[in-house]
Parts: C-alpha cells; structure tokens; sequence
C-alpha cells in the first residue's frame, strides 16, 4: 500500500497562476496516514485549512475540508490521487467552485 505521509509541495494548477500559488507561503499540502485514516494540512495561495479523509483503493483518498479562502469560512469534499510520482489534490467547495493542483513530494 502506498503512503501519502509528508509534505507535498504544490508546483502548478490548471486553474491559476504560479503567482497566486505562492502569494503567501509556498504552497503545499501535509499529510499524515494512519492506516486508512489520512488528515492534513493544506496552504496555497490565499486557501489553508484541515483535511480529513480516507482511503478509497490504493492510490486514491477522498477527504472532508474545512478552512478559510481569503478570509471566508469555507467546507467541502477532496480527493488526493497518487499518478506516477504526482499528487493530485482537488477541493470542491460545497455549493461552490472547484480547484485542481499538482503537486510533488517534497524530498
């Protein structure tokens, strides 16, 4: 079984800029796996907060999140996808948008 623990440093997003990526931190998602159990952190751009999930086959998590997006409460639903070396991360707000980043771990 592959382990999501670390820290993933997010590289691009097909839906923004490096710019906005980096515009507070370098952005990136920790993760901690405890059996099927993953929970985490995340921060990128302007959007940080918690993750909580759970494995969904051996290379995919789905997750609930909660945090703040320029200084809005925000929640919503994930999934972390393991292709190749790559993390996949995707947030969905509930009743709202959703974002795709990638990212790679960071050595």
């Amino acid at each position: 079984m592959i382990n999501f623990t670390g820290t993933w440093d997010i590289v691009s997003s097909p839906d923004f800029d490096d710019g906005y990526l980096s515009e507070e931190v370098s952005p990136y998602v920790k993760l901690k796996q405890s059996g099927n159990t993953i929970n985490g952190d995340y921060h990128v751009g302007y959007q940080q907060g918690h993750l909580d999930g759970r494995l969904e086959g051996e290379q995919r998590v789905i997750f609930s999140f909660e945090g703040m997006d320029e200084m809005e409460m925000v929640n919503g639903a994930g999934t972390l996808a393991l292709e190749d070396d790559r993390l996949i991360f995707k947030l969905m707000y509930h009743q709202g948008d959703a974002f795709t980043f990638m990212g790679k771990r960071r050595s």
